[in-house]
């Protein structure tokens, strides 16, 4: 039998799922997500524990994580809709790697400065703001079946990555700092070796160029917008997603990693150190576990007709949880909380993404995630400042407050102004003002 011509040579013949490749492409996603479910530990311990930087200056290398999203994200979006996506994914993969091993030469050899740190945190975040967009059009070649249910098994993989590098992460004491780093390296190793058996089902292809590079450019990426404003079903959700990066991305980068470490003696040292580490793992997995959870159960219960409602309710929950947090409590009441968080947590972000997949016109897919993207993390670098401040000024606890309270304006706003919370998939979604 001759290879499928849309899958490419070499692809198996016996099904959707063989032909594309998608369950290699949930490899290179699960991989990926646990090499950063170790980061997502390991950064904010190397930056306030090992080098021992304020409140204000965790905000900033925060932000420098965040910043390169804001400014590239959208260039991202432009490449993947006209250049190979999964030659973008494999050459990602490839320059993580080697940025996660010299952060680690750096960590053994006792060299590491915030200097050092900040230069990590601004190349990772410029890979991922090609990475991310690339590796999201991609999931609608492989799709074997519906795109929601697609997604949904994605955000497993990514959730379930997360909790075992966070998992890892938290074992800091035992296996050490410089292992940890060189294994986010290997899962890089292994998210491209598994990149490498995807064959996605062709693109369209990409608008002849009129005029110059750079006005070409702006102008692909405007049909982006006015493509993402016009729909009566992205715009809000990219409303929604604007807000979880200032208020929620901004709390659980600064503000809760501060909130765990205010529950430790401030002159720990030596290896006592490293129990920080552990409990910000710990308190890190809680949210992902959560996710996975109530990801599981959208797969299970299939394909929602009120998935803006669903969506909206679950940001209304994280928003309440996030007042919650500013009260004193127990270490494991505030674990509790997060699992609550992360319950909502998972059904936004599928049921976000997913809507913005399902609503996209496919020629613009990957500009429309892109600027979803940016929504999501664009705002997130100035939160991220904004609470380092507010943290350094009146504490975690009282500055936390400031985002759960935003985030209810906002879903309030966008429920009573938009679609989103009368959205009926039994039904056609209506253009603004019909």
């Amino acid at each position: 039998m001759s290879a499928n011509p849309a899958t490419g040579p070499g692809a198996e013949p016996s099904g959707p799922e063989a032909q594309t490749g998608f369950p290699s492409y949930l490899v290179t996603q699960g991989a990926w997500f646990l090499a950063f479910g170790v980061q997502m530990v390991l950064f904010p311990y190397l930056v306030r524990v090992v080098l021992q930087e304020n409140e204000i200056r965790f905000g900033l290398a925060q932000m420098s994580m965040q910043l390169p999203t804001v400014l590239l994200i959208l260039l991202g979006g432009y490449f993947a809709d006209r250049v190979d996506t999964l030659r973008v994914v494999l050459i990602g993969c490839g320059l993580c790697a080697l940025s996660f091993l010299a952060l680690g030469a750096f960590v053994a050899g006792g060299r590491l400065t915030y200097a050092t740190v900040i230069l990590y945190a601004l190349g990772i975040g410029t890979i991922g703001a090609f990475v991310t967009p690339a590796r999201d059009a991609l999931l609608s070649r492989v799709a074997p079946g519906g795109v929601q249910q697609a997604v949904g098994m994605a955000t497993l993989a990514q959730f379930g990555g997360q909790i075992a590098g966070m998992a890892a992460a938290a074992a800091a004491p035992v296996v050490g700092l410089t292992t940890l780093l060189f294994g986010q390296a290997a899962m890089m190793t292994l998210a491209a070796g598994a990149a490498l058996k995807i064959r996605p089902r062709p693109a369209g292809p990409p608008r002849t160029r009129e005029g110059g590079a750079l006005g070409f450019i702006f102008s692909e990426i405007s049909v982006g917008f006015r493509a993402a404003a016009a729909s009566p079903v992205i715009a809000p959700v990219i409303l929604c997603a604007v807000g979880m990066g200032i208020c929620f991305m901004g709390a659980f980068s600064v503000l809760l990693p501060l909130i765990v470490e205010s529950y430790f003696p401030r002159d720990l040292a030596g290896s006592a150190q490293a129990k920080i580490a552990t409990a910000l793992g710990v308190f890190s997995i809680t949210f992902w576990i959560g996710s996975i959870l109530s990801t599981t159960v959208l797969i299970r219960f299939g394909d929602l007709q009120r998935k803006g409602r669903v969506y909206l309710a679950a940001l209304f929950s994280g928003a309440c949880v996030l007042i919650l947090c500013s009260l004193p409590m127990p270490f494991w009441l505030l674990c509790g909380l997060n699992l609550v968080w992360g319950l909502g947590g998972g059904v936004a972000m599928t049921l976000g993404r997913g809507l913005v997949q399902k609503y996209s016109p496919p020629d613009k897919l990957a500009r429309i995630l892109s600027i979803f993207t940016l929504g999501n993390m664009g705002a997130a670098p100035a939160g991220a400042v904004l609470y380092g401040v507010l943290a350094h000024a009146i504490g975690p606890r009282a500055a936390i407050l400031f985002p759960g309270l935003g985030m209810l304006v906002i879903v309030a706003a966008v429920a009573l102004r938009s679609q989103l919370w009368r959205l009926d998939e039994a039904l056609p979604a209506t253009a603004p003002g019909s």
